[in-house]
């Protein structure tokens, strides 16, 4: 627990500045992590006897990570301590920023192609490596459009602690008082009463969050999104546990001491943070 405690602390501001600071350094933290991560699955993958093409597969994440941008919003979320690098950061991403579909299209059939040579389960290659990079390439795009929101940096931080409400009140409930298992396949520790605790603390983090932070969206929209992050939380969750048992390995890295790898970490986040983006960007159009 000390050593957990530790590098937590120390990965919260590495985490937390580039988010404050938007712009480009939100941008770099993004492909920093979708590298990482999408090398973590792959690696995963490769474990359990699948043939993903890192190659090919962590630069697609990267390229729909920043397909689709409206470079505008880069510009409106960087604070004026570093406004100095948006304008060489829009006009870096008018040239690599494509439209998603376009990068959907090209990445499939260069994954289909390559895979027409593969020998051993040419398949396994090619769903594995359009499924990795399509699947963290998504989700971390939302994760740093919802920082380009208005408001931005406030709605990520509300994310964040509605996820972090919901674990840590799940494990806690769980260790105190957890009797009755929920998934023993694919998670045998987690039970009903620390699933149940930890969705009521995601529905009372959201609600005060969204009273306490300057996001304009109300307790009442702040509740029914935190309960609905805090159900999304354990699928996440539930959906790296189920990679992990299937290819036979504990964690999906060792780069946070005592916490695994950056799925590990990330996984209930991949679900919760799109969808208070989608929440978000959808309240704001139809107020």
């Amino acid at each position: 627990m000390r050593t957990r405690i530790i590098a937590a602390l120390i990965a919260i501001p590495i985490v937390v500045i580039p988010i404050y600071l938007g712009g480009f350094w939100g941008l770099m933290l993004g492909i920093g992590v979708t590298v990482l991560g999408s090398m973590e699955l792959f690696y995963m993958l490769q474990a359990g006897g699948y043939h993903p093409l890192r190659l090919i597969g962590v630069p697609w994440a990267v390229m729909i990570f920043l397909s689709g941008w409206d470079v505008e919003s880069i510009q409106r979320s960087s604070i004026q301590i570093t406004g100095w690098l948006t304008e060489p950061t829009i006009w870096v991403m008018r040239f690599i920023s494509f439209p998603t579909t376009t990068v959907l299209v090209f990445g499939f059939i260069i994954t289909l192609t390559y895979s027409l040579f593969v020998t051993d389960k040419p398949v396994h290659t090619w769903l594995t490596t359009s499924i990795g990079a399509i699947y963290l390439g998504v989700m971390l795009g939302q994760i740093v459009g919802l920082r380009f929101l208005p408001n931005g940096f406030w709605y990520v931080l509300l994310g964040f602690g509605v996820t972090w409400a919901n674990d840590s009140a799940a494990y806690f409930t769980g260790v105190t008082i957890g009797k009755h298992k929920l998934w023993p396949r694919l998670s045998p520790k987690k039970t009903w009463e620390g699933t149940i605790g930890g969705w009521v603390a995601a529905m009372l983090a959201g609600a005060f969050l969204a009273w306490a932070l300057p996001v304009g969206i109300g307790p009442l929209f702040g509740a029914i999104a935190g309960f609905i992050m805090g159900v999304l939380a354990l699928f996440g969750d539930l959906s790296i546990s189920m990679i992990k048992r299937q290819v036979g390995v504990k964690d999906t890295g060792n780069i946070f001491p005592g916490h695994g790898g950056m799925l590990d970490r990330l996984d209930s986040l991949l679900f919760t943070l799109p969808f208070l983006y989608q929440a978000v960007y959808l309240f704001a159009r139809n107020p």
